[in-house]
């Protein structure tokens, strides 16, 4: 039995759902009506507008059915007005679904391998026209507009990749400009003073005006040897202190390599596109040094073609848990912090300090809550073996982070770079980590604050321990070691975890 009825005087619903189902049907009626007659009228319009030019400008006739439709568009009831609303709404949504699904497209275009060898490398090249990358990254205006970051999302054999150019359009511009004065090839051969890194100026002092090509030619043409500690050194902030080790590993972990090679394993272009890769952004030379199937808390490298790397896709953006259950913010915790302790002390003998805690720059998977750093670029390699040969004074008297104040609730972190390149021991990832994310002083964008660790519910009697450990954890008490409270949280939120029942997990 309907409960629609064309004569509402003839319908005599018996409850209260039948009058709701009844009204709903008429006004959805009564919206077919209006918008069948107003597209019928604009049509027609248009269509005697277009056979009248010679009465009148097909514009004008235009013009006079467009205010003929505003005009009937008026005389619609509010409920109506707000109905069409919502349908054109929906219908923008369902355009924008069969967008991102249908229309999918090479992410050859992005690749500007013809600037090889100022690229990343080449190796995945022959397989790039494989990739299809989805969503409105396929379409080249919309992606210049909103995608700044310049990250495609796509596929290759079945797998679901991410692909980076690693830098902002303006960024790799302003690299060329520099590269084609020759002023970056003195920043190559380390005539950087004081182990500062290389400036590269804004790309509005000079404009690129030479032959890119002849420029990198140039340059190459100086690249000889091997890759030493003086063609690194402050490149990046990777490399603000490198030992000989250090680039032994990235050299021969270099995935970009070719088949014929010099003797010093690199043939000259791929020594370049190796240096290049770390002005511009050191991420995948990290990686390849540091990869993912050895444990290491980073995406897998997939390789590169041109200006543009493939990494494996790691989860969604850690953002998408703040407002998780408290249950999953938790582990998620208990994870950040071994992922700190990992970068601290490894049995690589390599201290990694990453600079740029955020919501944005760590993914999880949604399964195994896995978490990983998915921007790598701002991540300071200190050779711990180096230190310890060295045996400089007070190499061995641990590093202690000092607190920053920020102004405007802007959340801050200063990185002593003399201070970490010279210690063998410091406590600046958990310092970082536990302002940024986990204690109460972590100020984020869009309303997001009180730390990952927001909200414990006031039955779980372990909630205001856990809350002062993450908040001394950012900001030690006088006498008291940040190394010390990082284990007392750790400690205290493995065991709270291990006391939730299978029933309390299953939320």
């Amino acid at each position: 039995m309907s409960y629609c009825c064309v004569n509402k005087s003839k319908c005599k619903p018996q409850n209260f759902s039948a009058i709701l189902v009844q009204e709903t049907c008429f006004y959805i009626e009564r919206l077919t009506l209006y918008t069948s007659q107003t597209i019928r009228y604009f049509c027609l319009q248009t269509e005697l507008a277009m056979h009248r030019g010679y009465k009148d400008s097909w514009h004008q006739q235009l013009r006079t059915s467009c205010h003929q439709l505003k005009l009937r568009l008026r005389q619609m009831p509010p409920y109506g007005r707000g109905l069409l609303l919502v349908s054109a709404l929906f219908c923008c949504f369902v355009v924008y679904r069969i967008l991102v699904y249908t229309f999918i497209t090479d992410i050859s275009y992005h690749t500007e391998s013809s600037n090889c060898p100022a690229c990343y490398g080449t190796r995945m090249c022959r397989r790039i026209h494989e990739t299809r990358v989805h969503g409105v990254e396929a379409f080249h205006y919309i992606n210049s507009i909103v995608n700044v970051k310049n990250v495609y999302f796509g596929r290759l054999n079945g797998l679901e990749l991410v692909f980076k150019k690693l830098a902002h359009t303006d960024e790799l511009e302003r690299v060329d400009t520099y590269l084609c004065r020759g002023g970056f090839s003195q920043c190559m051969r380390g005539s950087s003073n004081n182990n500062q890194l290389c400036v590269i100026p804004p790309s509005d002092s000079f404009q690129l005006s030479c032959d890119m090509t002849q420029a990198v030619a140039n340059i190459s043409s100086r690249l000889t040897g091997p890759v030493s500690v003086s063609d690194v050194i402050g490149l990046s902030d990777a490399m603000q202190c490198p030992s000989p080790r250090l680039v032994r590993r990235m050299v021969h972990r270099y995935r970009e390599r070719g088949e014929f090679v010099d003797e010093h394993g690199l043939s000259v272009s791929e020594k370049f596109s190796l240096l290049y890769t770390l002005a511009v952004n050191p991420e995948p030379l990290i990686l390849q040094m540091f990869p993912h199937g050895e444990k290491w808390p980073f995406p897998a490298y997939i390789g590169a073609c041109g200006r543009i790397i493939a990494e494996d896709y790691a989860g969604v953006p850690l953002r998408d848990y703040f407002y998780a259950d408290w249950r999953i913010r938790m582990k998620l915790a208990l994870r950040l912090l071994h992922i700190a302790d990992q970068l601290t002390d490894n049995s690589a003998g390599y201290k990694l300090y990453f600079s740029d805690i955020s919501l944005d720059n760590y993914s999880v998977q949604k399964d195994s809550l896995e978490v990983t750093i998915n921007d790598a670029e701002n991540i300071l390699i200190v050779d711990e073996q180096l230190l310890a040969e060295d045996k400089n004074p007070g190499y061995d008297e641990p590093h202690h982070s000092v607190y920053d104040y920020c102004e405007h609730g802007n959340n801050c972190l200063t990185i002593d770079v003399v201070s970490l390149c010279s210690k063998t021991q410091s406590d600046f990832n958990y310092y970082a980590l536990c302002k940024s994310l986990l204690s109460s002083s972590g100020d984020h964008d869009q309303g997001m604050t009180g730390g990952l660790l927001h909200s414990l519910p006031a039955s779980l009697k372990q909630s205001q321990t856990i809350k002062s450990l993450a908040d001394e954890c950012a900001k030690p008490p006088p006498n008291k070691d940040r190394f010390v409270i990082k284990d007392e949280l750790i400690l205290v939120l493995e065991s709270v975890i291990k006391s939730l029942t299978p029933a309390t997990e299953s939320f």
